[in-house]
């Protein structure tokens, strides 16, 4: 049974609902004993709240988040606990990565407080580029390894290390490669024609962005390593991690992904949340 003693509630501020349905959630909590951290400071109505500007800056035994598939992902990204659960509410278009909806979010922190839900581990990828002196965060979409001049092509060279050996999958001018999860599967990988992979799996999803020539979406064993570097015969590449943060490269920077050890844990409110989110993904 998880004890929470000290909650992070991060909450969408440019979503309103979100902001309204925020105001209850910490009353709620409040009301419940549970010690409260808060980003971003929006409220000046509630006692007993910590507030910080700054996601990294939160420590607690669970973390709540409030909003779309984009603050979880966020989340994620910024705590600096990589191992805190997160409990997504979900207040936006798809909410694949959300297990309370709106209309039962009280219910679902009830459940959270009584010990009725259930963790969830879902693999993410970590990145790191050659010669690069750089920290970056596990990631549980998606890297793109993309242009950094809009409307303007590159030309990567994709490889995966395999029991040590470096082998060329391939290469040619596009718009760009998507590397992602199964849980990133939904996202932008789908929308470039890649299949939706069950999480239930574990794999590494290769997607090329627009290829000049027909070049399929792959899905590899999770325990290689994908190598990517841009050929100076296109234009300079940047790298994107889940939407949110971006690196520009030079050409010939070597960039290394594979599974992280990190899992991002989640939150739900029952054991078929792969299955749920299969569903959602024909809607």
């Amino acid at each position: 049974m998880m004890y929470i003693k000290r909650a992070c509630v991060i909450i969408d501020r440019k979503n309103s609902a979100a902001v309204e349905i925020g105001r209850d959630i910490l009353r709620f909590l409040n009301d419940n004993g549970i010690e409260l951290v808060v980003y971003p400071p929006l409220y000046d109505d509630l006692s007993n709240v910590e507030y910080v500007d700054d996601i990294g800056r939160m420590t607690g035994d669970v973390a709540i988040t409030v909003g779309g598939d984009g603050t979880i992902l966020r989340t994620f990204l910024y705590l600096q606990d990589k191992d805190m659960p997160v409990m997504g509410i979900g207040l936006g278009e798809k909410n694949f990565l959300s297990s309370v909806s709106r209309e039962d979010y009280l219910d679902g922190l009830r459940k959270l407080l009584d010990g009725k839900v259930y963790l969830r581990q879902e693999m993410r990828l970590e990145l790191s580029i050659e010669g690069y002196d750089v920290d970056l965060p596990p990631v549980l979409n998606e890297v793109v390894f993309a242009t950094a001049s809009l409307g303007k092509t590159i030309y990567p060279i994709v490889s995966i290390r395999d029991e040590g050996e470096l082998i060329k999958i391939w290469e040619g001018k596009c718009d760009g490669v998507i590397v992602s999860t199964p849980v990133g599967s939904t996202a932008y990988s789908r929308s470039a024609g890649a299949s939706v992979v069950d999480n239930d799996l574990e794999a590494i999803l290769i997607t090329p962005l627009q290829p000049i020539r027909k070049i399929p979406p792959l899905v590899i064993n999770p325990d290689r390593e994908v190598v990517i570097w841009a050929s100076r015969k296109r234009h300079k590449p940047i790298i994107v991690l889940d939407g949110q943060i971006r690196v520009g490269l030079n050409w010939e920077d070597v960039i290394y992904i594979k599974r992280s050890r990190h899992y991002a844990n989640f939150i739900v409110l029952n054991r078929r949340a792969s299955v749920d989110r299969l569903v959602k993904s024909t809607l």
